[in-house]
């Protein structure tokens, strides 16, 4: 660019040394004249360049989706997030139950893994706020309340309350530890759940951030466009949600 920027200049006080300031912008055509604009384009290009890298720095995530945090698909149940007695609209599906709003994309993922050849199984939908206690004190019981909490979400503070997640699995392959995620089920469910609406809920590496240890098996709602940033993003909820409350 600089070169054209220089050859430009020379060429411009070429003419205006041989035939004055008025002459030289009157024959300033053809060749300099396309050397100038070029010249000019590049600038042009390279400073918007510099202006989106700044930007990009200033806010990695400027490109995000535009969502209302506070609508129903982000209800944030965590440690930190207690949601008392809430709960939703449910319907059924193969044997658990989920909010009736994501029946339908629940349905659509399910039937597309099994289209591979996979063998889903919906091993756990919706749970109230007793069946969370009785969950949770039982891990107390056998584990302790420092440890069951990291494993079993206190009452009030589970996704499964929601209705918005599932813990799915192979049919053939129910254990429910980090091995899973070598199992075709988890490769293709984490490759692909986000075109149907869902999140791997809690990654591996993210345990502070969602209070939660690694569930290959846990899969969140939170609508497609959410989910498709969510993912390539490799954010947790906790991280998303906070980039619509700064």
């Amino acid at each position: 660019m600089r070169r054209l920027i220089y050859i430009a200049a020379a060429i411009l006080l070429s003419l205006m040394a041989g035939t004055g300031a008025e002459a030289a912008e009157n024959d300033l055509t053809g060749t300099a004249k396309n050397v100038v604009d070029s010249a000019g384009i590049l600038i042009a290009e390279q400073a918007e360049a510099v202006g989106e890298a700044v930007a990009e720095a200033a806010d990695p995530y400027r490109d995000r989706p535009e969502i209302d945090p506070d609508d129903w698909m982000y209800v944030l149940a965590n440690p930190w997030n207690d949601i008392g007695d809430y709960t939703p609209e449910l319907e059924s599906l193969e044997g658990q139950q989920f909010d009736v709003r994501i029946i339908d994309d629940m349905k659509a993922m399910a039937g597309a893994a099994r289209a591979e050849g996979l063998s889903v199984f919906l091993s756990s939908g919706y749970r109230s706020y007793a069946t969370q206690t009785y969950l949770f004190n039982r891990k107390v019981d056998e584990y302790g309340e420092a440890v069951a909490q990291t494993i079993v979400a206190r009452p009030g503070t589970s996704e499964h309350q929601t209705g918005l997640c599932c813990d799915i699995t192979d049919r053939y392959y129910e254990m429910k530890d980090s091995s899973l995620e070598n199992t075709q089920m988890y490769q293709w469910m984490s490759e692909h759940c986000d075109e149907y609406g869902f999140i791997v809920r809690f990654p591996k590496g993210k345990e502070d951030i969602t209070g939660i240890i690694y569930e290959p098996w846990h899969f969140r709602y939170v609508g497609r466009e959410a989910a498709s940033y969510i993912m390539e993003h490799d954010l947790t909820l906790e991280e998303f949600l906070e980039l619509y409350r700064n």
